[in-house]
């Protein structure tokens, strides 16, 4: 009796968990709240962010995912323009490239969710596509250079604000710098500190 009972509390657990992974993973602002004013929007490296405790002064939301490419992004962009952010905080990119999607599909896929945040009034800021760390990711290296030249270019043609972390943790010949991730493509405390200090007069 008591094995059953185990048994049936542990399928139980098993179905609860499968639930728990079909379902949306990204933040959601509690109803009857204000509007964000500030979304972060991207992948894992978003997502690791603690940004609210950066910034305890903003109404801010992560809408960080792990495993998210630029498709992901699209086909939710109904609800995230649903959510009304002031203005949105955008990278994404590095797991299409590592998924061994090209440079330019990337890059379309980018300028569109751009397009549909300022086709809905919101002010996007263009973040670069972070480096990975060249023991890790290769070759990555090289494509993450060739997307953010496209990204940049496209910024200043749109006249969009563009931040570009890359400089400040990265080099030419590693990529990612070790003391900056953990893992080659996350990042480490000292990364987030720098990218908040690098975000606090656009977003201050």
């Amino acid at each position: 009796m008591l094995a059953k009972s185990f048994y049936a509390c542990l399928l139980s657990i098993c179905l609860l968990g499968l639930s728990a992974m079909t379902q949306p993973v990204c933040a959601q602002p509690k109803p009857g709240l204000a509007a964000p004013e500030v979304m972060m929007l991207g992948d894992s490296i978003t997502e690791a962010g603690p940004w609210q405790a950066l910034f305890p002064k903003t109404r801010m939301l992560n809408r960080g995912v792990s495993g998210y490419t630029t498709h992901d992004l699209l086909r939710e962009m109904t609800a995230t323009v649903a959510l009304r952010p002031a203005k949105v905080f955008l990278m994404i990119g590095i797991n299409d490239l590592l998924r061994h999607a090209t440079v330019e599909q990337t890059f379309k896929q980018y300028t569109l969710i751009v397009d549909e945040l300022q086709k809905n009034k919101i002010t996007v800021v263009m973040q670069a596509t972070l480096e990975c760390s060249r023991p890790q990711c290769g070759n990555a290296v090289e494509a993450v250079r060739a997307l953010n030249q496209k990204l940049q270019a496209f910024a200043q043609v749109r006249n969009i604000q563009w931040l570009d972390l890359n400089p400040g943790l990265a080099n030419d010949e590693q990529g990612l710098l070790p003391k900056y991730t953990w893992d080659g493509l996350h990042l480490s405390k000292p990364a987030y500190l720098y990218w908040a200090e690098r975000l606090k007069s656009l977003i201050q």
